[in-house]
């Protein structure tokens, strides 16, 4: 059994070798890019025609009359305007379309040569009634999407993660009574769940202490009143974490020392605003993150060994949270 079989979080991704298994996939996704970056050529130059021509429709009308100033402006600007639609969807469904085939042809094939036994799914996500169960967000959710999920075990632990973005529409109207909508951001990162190591029926919910750490002894003494509020044993965790639970016994059975000191590792390699919740025996991890981790550049060819290695490597970060919160230790065997 290769090193990657045995502890798949433990080595660096071989993007060469695992190019050098797909080679005939990539010359086809070459292609793909090399006319997609044409027609990108070809909706600037389309994009730039529009332009020009309604300048010269704008200067026209201009120059028949001194006051057809306001139609020369709504000309320039429309002309403007459709220069922009042009270029974007051209250039934005070719770019999509090659985004599409270099997931599914390279990146797919990559993950399945680099890391036995885990799938990857670049259109797919986390289910929403999975991501509400975890409860860590209590916000009410209008808009749920998200893309390249990963599901598969690591050692002895089921794992399945995905980049999500979940948002909630609020309206509001001001004294005039017009009303204004906007959307906010509910959540904006990886979302994981992992089958934990221990079996439970609480919940345990591990979040961001703003409290104390905005208030310091007073957010403190705030806290306790909190009904659910568990108090564990590290000075540091309990500066870092605000943790609560129905049942504070298990709470702190789960919560030992040893993962306390795993989840303050887990804060400083990812956030300090990372939350995490224990239910149903499971692990929900939230790691707020704005930029796309997975998306692959048009400017790089579609064989770049950088570019791939980043991708897998990156996803090695990920799947070695069930290495920082020790995951594959099984001292008890789960019904």
């Amino acid at each position: 059994m290769s090193n990657s079989e045995e502890n798949p979080v433990n080595w660096r991704p071989d993007a060469r070798a695992a190019m050098e298994k797909i080679r005939p996939a990539i010359e086809r996704v070459e292609r793909i890019r090399v006319m997609a970056i044409k027609k990108k050529a070809k909706a600037r130059r389309m994009a730039i025609g529009v332009l020009v021509i309604g300048l010269l429709v704008a200067l026209v009308v201009l120059a028949s009359g001194s006051g057809n100033a306001p139609a020369a402006l709504v000309v320039a600007v429309v002309s403007g305007i459709a220069g922009v639609i042009v270029y974007f969807v051209i250039h934005g469904g070719a770019t999509g379309a090659y985004r599409d085939i270099y997931k599914r042809e390279i990146f797919e094939s990559a993950v399945r040569e680099a890391v036995p036994g885990m799938e990857y799914s670049p259109n797919s996500t986390i289910p929403q009634y999975s991501f509400e169960s975890g409860g860590l967000f209590k916000s009410r959710i209008d808009r749920y999407q998200g893309e390249d999920c990963f599901s598969g075990k690591i050692g002895a632990t089921e794992v399945i993660f995905s980049e999500l973005h979940v948002e909630r529409e609020d309206t509001s109207t001001d004294s005039k009574g017009n009303k204004t909508t906007d959307w906010v951001t509910v959540f904006k990162g990886i979302y994981l769940i992992a089958d934990f190591h221990k079996e439970f029926r609480c919940r345990v919910m591990i979040e961001p202490d703003m409290a104390e750490a905005n208030f310091g002894w007073i957010g403190r003494k705030m806290q306790g009143l909190s009904g659910n509020l568990v108090r564990l044993e590290s000075p540091e965790f309990e500066k870092a974490f605000k943790v609560t639970a129905d049942d504070p016994l298990a709470a702190r059975y789960l919560l030992t020392p040893d993962m306390q000191e795993r989840f303050l590792a887990l804060r400083g390699e990812w956030s300090p605003n990372l939350r995490a919740v224990l239910t149903d025996s499971c692990l929900h991890v939230a790691i707020p993150k704005t930029e796309d981790w997975f998306e692959p550049n048009i400017a790089a060819p579609a064989g770049d060994i950088p570019m791939l290695h980043g991708f897998l490597l990156r996803l090695m970060i990920v799947l070695g949270i069930t290495e920082t919160l020790d995951l594959n230790t099984r001292l008890w065997t789960k019904e």
